[in-house]
């Protein structure tokens, strides 16, 4: 793990925590993940141990808890982990190439693109191993993966919540070309009495290719077991096309 690319990915989502909640508030994650449910358990999932890996604000922890699950979350940003533990939920910081040691888990999810954060094949083919190692024999780990749709006609985006306002402009983070690197800028703005102050996020993505991942994966020791192409929403057909999904959800096995 580098140090300099650990702080990138840290110092991006120190700046963005206090507005994420803001940002992310319309995304339908119990949808999401109820459906995510249903594909895990069609795969044989057993057990009720989850964690999840880039777990952010814990957006997507919630929903596996109100089902019943026991959910740990591992995220890279001590201020995103921070708001996450101030909803109950245990959250520990670390990057998900060198997580730390809480057990074994029936299920692994690393979800929101996280894997695109990454950008070295290397260390996603890293990150995807220390996953596994955290599985339990037979256990499940479900990502989620952008493909090039998701990439080449990235909207702007406003949001604004009383005294705080998201700017989200797309142009910078569209990649047209496989394996291509785009960056997403994102500025937020928050009233400070008669000023606005702001303060800025910088998030460089990569396009992974799919069959380059999935390759990655059963070279540390997964089988693929399921690939499922998403429509944006929670639409999800049994193919994943780099040029009709927006994105790849993979489920593997240990």
């Amino acid at each position: 793990m580098g140090s300099e690319k650990r702080s990138v990915a840290a110092a991006a989502y120190d700046v963005l925590a206090p507005a994420y909640d803001v940002l992310t508030g319309g995304y339908a994650y119990d949808s999401w993940i109820a459906a995510l449910q249903r594909l895990a358990l069609s795969h044989g999932l057993d057990g009720r141990r989850v964690l999840d890996v880039a777990c952010g604000t814990g957006h997507s922890m919630l929903p596996w808890l109100e089902r019943g699950y026991e959910v740990v979350g591992v995220d890279v940003s001590e201020r995103m982990a921070a708001v996450a533990r101030a909803k109950g939920l245990e959250v520990h910081v670390a990057d998900m190439r060198a997580l730390p040691p809480l057990g074994q888990f029936n299920l692994v999810t690393c979800l929101g693109d996280g894997l695109n954060h990454l950008l070295e094949p290397e260390d996603v083919r890293r990150a995807l191993g220390e996953m596994r190692c955290a599985l339990a024999p037979g256990g499940l780990a479900v990502f989620d993966l952008n493909l090039l749709t998701a990439y080449r006609d990235t909207p702007d985006t406003i949001v604004e919540v009383e005294d705080r306002v998201v700017l989200w402009p797309g142009a910078g983070a569209r990649i047209a070309a496989p394996g291509g690197v785009g960056e997403l800028v994102v500025d937020v703005f928050e009233r400070e009495g008669e000023l606005w102050r702001r303060t800025r996020s910088r998030q460089p993505h990569r396009h992974h290719p799919l069959v380059d991942v999935l390759g990655a994966a059963r070279a540390e020791g997964y089988a693929i077991v399921g690939v499922y192409g998403q429509h944006p929403g929670v639409r999800l057909e049994d193919t994943a096309d780099e040029h009709v999904h927006a994105k790849a959800i993979v489920i593997a096995r240990r």
